[in-house]
């Protein structure tokens, strides 16, 4: 039976994130050791370099950068974006001629693309329909997060762009059963039965970490106190972490003086100075630290933490911050977005429902007076993940999915 050998991933982003840290998991899974794998990435990606970094002991993986048409300044002006807003469907033709002359120099056996939201103009639709001119047998994209509405004025052009990727594609691989009904609900992707859906959930290694304070925090201007609780995400507003400082500044004395909050994470759009604002305004200046982005392992990161809080307000397509801090054995405070709920609930830590700060209040009140519950919810956990959602399952499911398509085309 012929083998899936040479594979090109294409992946267009602009900061760090899940997907940088799927890919690293999925490429360290022993399914992927053996295979020659090209990551085909933007050079405004910021996520790119950390990644080379954490791969460069295997041989196997190299990395092309080309730049992209779809990220850009976000200085620039009003009509400066308008005039760019319109051009991207000749932008994607640009792009697609751009990927056939990357994607003809090495003759690989499947192309898979990792995109993070899906529902706008993105390079690699045009490397799938590149790949597709130049019969490359299996051609996936993975969507991490959940499907939007087209842009506006933008409905039908990205309606036939969709159908002709439903035509070109051989699978459509989603990390949840969230993001997928996202997808039928917002696109026309999954119409009918020609383009194929499957669910893979995400994995992630096995710890291999001793619990210890990696972030150093005792050297930092927090006090020593009993507990660090803290967030390991992007700053941006959706992410919740205006709804746990405002919790925070509400819980008694008593409990406030037991628990100090880390927030790790780069900053978007200027929210830190809201956040640092809000921390002012509720005199917290000596209770919070920010550590913008860390060159740590993200498990080693969340080892240092007593208690991680993953607070997203509206939708998470996976929440891989909350499989790790489950593998590493970390009690998790989650929010009940998107696909969370596939794979943590209330037996493995605490889940709330999203924008309800009186309920950050009485689960932080509870993680102080109940360590032991937490901490037998957190053992839990970790044997729930190491047992059904580990990087070596997700690995060879992957490859099982490509070897499957693979083998019907060939």
């Amino acid at each position: 039976m012929l083998k899936v050998k040479k594979i090109a991933i294409v992946w267009e982003s602009e900061t760090v994130g899940g997907v940088s840290s799927f890919l690293k998991y999925l490429l360290q899974s022993k399914a992927f050791l053996d295979k020659k794998i090209t990551i085909i990435t933007n050079s405004e990606n910021k996520g790119a370099k950390p990644l080379m970094s954490e791969l460069s002991a295997q041989i196997n993986i190299k990395f092309i950068f080309f730049n992209s048409f779809f990220t850009f300044n976000r200085k620039r002006s009003f009509f400066e974006k308008l005039f760019y807003y319109f051009l991207k469907p000749l932008f994607l033709i640009t792009t697609y001629f751009r990927f056939k002359k990357i994607l003809y120099k090495e003759k690989f056996d499947a192309l898979l693309c990792s995109c993070g939201n899906y529902g706008s103009f993105r390079s690699e639709q045009s490397a799938i329909l590149a790949a597709q001119k130049l019969k490359i047998p299996v051609k996936s994209i993975i969507i991490h997060h959940e499907c939007v509405k087209p842009p506006i004025f933008m409905g039908i052009v990205y309606n036939f762009i969709n159908l002709l990727l439903i035509n070109a594609l051989t699978s459509l691989i989603t990390v949840s059963k969230a993001t997928k009904e996202t997808l039928i609900e917002n696109s026309n992707l999954l119409n009918g039965d020609r383009l194929k859906s499957y669910v893979i959930h995400n994995g992630v290694p096995k710890n291999s970490y001793d619990r210890k304070n990696y972030l150093n925090l005792k050297n930092n201007k927090l006090k020593n106190s009993t507990f660090k609780i803290g967030m390991v995400s992007r700053l941006s507003q959706d992410k919740g972490h205006e709804d746990l400082i405002e919790a925070f500044s509400k819980i008694p004395k008593k409990y406030k003086d037991k628990m100090d909050i880390v927030i790790v994470g780069k900053e978007e759009n200027g929210q830190k100075r809201k956040l640092s604002n809000l921390i002012e305004q509720y005199n917290l200046d000596n209770k919070v630290e920010f550590l913008d982005y860390v060159d740590l392992d993200s498990k080693k990161i969340i080892l240092s933490l007593d208690l991680l809080l993953s607070l997203t307000r509206k939708y998470e397509g996976f929440g891989l911050s909350i499989a790790e801090a489950m593998s590493v054995g970390t009690p998790v405070l989650a929010t009940n977005v998107g696909g969370v709920k596939e794979f943590f609930n209330d037996e493995c830590g605490k889940l709330i429902q999203p924008n309800q700060v009186l309920e950050i209040q009485e689960a932080l009140i509870d993680f102080c007076d109940y360590q032991y519950e937490w901490k037998n919810k957190a053992m839990i956990a970790k044997d729930k993940i190491e047992k059904y959602y580990n990087s070596e399952i997700m690995g060879n499911n992957y490859m099982d999915h490509l070897q499957s398509k693979f083998s019907e085309v060939k």
